[in-house]
């Protein structure tokens, strides 16, 4: 079977794995990745929400914030951010919005962006949400960024407001959400995988661990010739040839599958 339609197949699988939730079955098990009704005993929580309520000022709880590091941890000492290419559902979402994507780029809109020299800088702005909403915000304010993520909006708010509209009540930041939300749409659908590059502290948090883990992508520079066959096909805009072990890879394996001389692989410590 081929890497890509065996991705495919794993995307899906997990994709219902991970809403199991709606039919009122509870895994046990946070997964490792961005997405509500994936942590056990919630009907709308991800690992983040539980990092914020872990931190919050009135109710520091060390476990709560140890759980959903140590399993991110495990799965990135292991796969490093494969997770955001095989398994997030909102990885899938964009797979599915890369040909317009493709197609805004090659009219010329956003077209410089990637090549902007100030480009890699804006990659840095998925750790100070982090930082900022998900730590420092609920210690000394308040919990605020799951109740603005767009994420949320999306598989939590609307799925809600369809199927239990009685039963939902609007945060204070519900118009700031909403908002975000039609953002982050434009995003997805302007810029291949621009929420994972620029904004989720999840990929924030597995990226470091592509320089340890266990499972990396390797290029035989010697042999390369340099086609630019894998950056052109790279859904985070890497320039492969040249990456060593970038945090930003996410293992997807589109440059393996299109590489003409067969000098990328998966590599295994």
């Amino acid at each position: 079977m081929k890497l890509q339609l065996k991705r495919l197949y794993t995307q899906f699988l997990i994709f219902i794995s991970a809403n199991l939730g709606f039919l009122g079955i509870k895994s046990g098990f946070c997964y490792p990745f961005f997405y509500c009704h994936a942590c056990p005993a919630a009907d709308a929580a991800c690992p983040l929400r539980a990092i914020e309520i872990g931190v919050f000022k009135q109710n520091f709880n060390l476990k709560l914030i140890l759980y959903p590091f140590l399993i991110l941890g495990f799965a990135g000492v292991i796969t490093g951010r494969a997770l955001c290419g095989w398994a997030c559902p909102i990885g899938l979402l964009q797979r599915g919005t890369e040909r317009s994507a493709k197609k805004i780029k090659k009219k010329g809109l956003f077209k410089n962006l990637e090549n902007h020299p100030y480009e890699p800088y804006f990659r840095y702005i998925k750790y100070l949400i982090l930082i900022i909403f998900v730590i420092i915000s609920p210690m000394f304010i308040e919990l605020m960024f799951t109740d603005i993520c767009p994420i949320g909006i999306l598989t939590g708010t609307i799925p809600t407001m369809i199927l239990s509209p009685g039963k939902y009540v609007p945060s204070s930041y519900f118009y700031i959400a909403m908002f975000i939300f039609v953002l982050f749409i434009i995003l997805i659908l302007t810029i291949k995988r621009g929420w994972c590059r620029y904004f989720c502290p999840i990929g924030a948090i597995l990226a470091p661990f592509n320089k340890i883990s266990m499972l990396y992508v390797k290029v035989d520079k010697e042999k390369c010739i340099h086609c630019n066959a894998c950056i052109n096909v790279c859904p985070m805009g890497i320039n492969v040839p040249e990456m060593n072990r970038s945090p930003e890879c996410i293992l997807c394996g589109k440059c393996i599958s299109t590489c003409p001389q067969n000098i990328i692989s998966y590599e295994r410590r």
